[in-house]
């Protein structure tokens, strides 16, 4: 089905969802609840390795991936192996930042979402920030995807390293993942089949826009002539261009907070990106767990109509929704809309027991 949050059809995200006043300071949200919360840092031992149904080459070798599981504290008498998580993936030349922005005040999404009963792992993707950093050019989609699945099975296993105690084991476990990182969290999911829902933020296999493409091409003209760094390149070949892409109704500050952290993105994600969206094409339909799709209508990566192409795409899920985001772009956490794109998120998650009070 598709939402419009600002119709009448809004119905399944409307429960959580306040009036957003165009040109506030702070991203506009549903009061918090009162659910103390826990972050503590987490690490995964995993392998560069592509055993999903996108072919792209990656070095096999051990890295460690970094970041925090972030929820509501432990109560006393709870069931913490009935607990259910959700992976966030972060895009292009992010990282954990996008989840746990907190420079200004208001835009912490794992934080937020963990006041109303969410726990969120959120990482640097393989590659990215501070966790292992293959080459360049031995990094790709489909290895990111094998990445996301190991991490899946050591969060159900509890094989993981967790900071102050022993690891927790999750019984449920959802994707979420913005931009690239949407394209990655399909890929894991009709991959390896071990997930228990997803969320795609911001992505869209058909319809990027002219401007997109463009900056991947400037991308790959880089990675051409070496990288910058090394096996790396930007997506946005400026500060200007990184801008236009990414936002529509931000914060200044956020703006220049967000501009100054970018990781530039491993030459082989880029290359890959290509032979990912053939795949997806191929296989999207085969997915059948619920699935939540979101775009803000100002995205100028994934303009409209891109949303209802790619839910076309799902046609063998059941359960799929489809959010835009009123006066909002690409980067749908930091935006002054944050609040409403955290609604409906958690609206959706849930309502398919994704919250801790909703476990089965």
């Amino acid at each position: 089905m598709m939402i419009g949050l600002r119709s009448a059809a809004a119905a399944t995200a409307a429960a959580l969802l306040v009036p957003f006043a165009a040109g506030s300071a702070a991203p506009a949200t549903a009061a918090p609840l009162s659910v103390p919360v826990q972050s503590r840092a987490v690490s995964f031992q995993v392998h560069n390795t592509n055993r999903s149904m996108v072919p792209c080459e990656s070095d096999g070798a051990a890295y460690t991936i970094v970041g925090h599981l972030v929820g509501p504290a432990a109560r006393p008498g709870d069931d913490d192996t009935a607990r259910p998580v959700v992976l966030d993936l972060h895009g292009l030349g992010f990282g954990e930042f996008f989840w746990s922005f907190d420079t200004v005040a208001g835009y912490d999404w794992a934080r937020t979402l963990a006041e109303r009963g969410v726990a969120s792992v959120v990482v640097d993707r393989i590659g990215y920030g501070r966790s292992g950093r293959p080459p360049g050019t031995q990094s790709c989609i489909g290895a990111q995807a094998d990445v996301a699945h190991q991490i899946v099975q050591e969060l159900r296993s509890g094989s993981y390293a967790l900071e102050g105690g022993v690891a927790l084991r999750f019984v449920r476990v959802a994707l979420a993942g913005h931009s690239a990182g949407g394209a990655i969290t399909q890929i894991e999911a009709y991959s390896f089949h071990d997930v228990d829902g997803v969320v795609v933020l911001s992505y869209a296999d058909l319809r990027p826009s002219l401007r997109t493409l463009a900056a991947l091409t400037q991308a790959g003209v880089v990675c051409l002539g070496g990288g910058n760094p090394p096996g790396h390149a930007p997506f946005g070949q400026s500060d200007a261009d990184f801008q236009a892409l990414m936002f529509h109704d931000a914060d200044p500050k956020v703006v220049a907070a967000v501009t100054a952290m970018p990781n530039p993105e491993p030459c082989g994600d880029d290359a890959s990106l290509l032979s990912a969206i053939a795949t997806d094409v191929r296989e999207v339909p085969s997915m059948t767990v619920p699935v939540l799709l979101l775009i803000g209508d100002h995205d100028a990566v994934f303009p409209p109509p891109a949303l209802e192409s790619q839910r076309r795409l799902f046609a063998g899920s059941r359960d799929v929704t489809a959010v835009t985001i009123p006066d909002t772009g690409h980067a749908v956490t930091v935006e002054r809309s944050a609040g409403l794109t955290r609604d409906a998120v958690i609206s959706w998650l849930c309502g398919h027991a994704f919250c801790a009070s909703t476990a089965e």
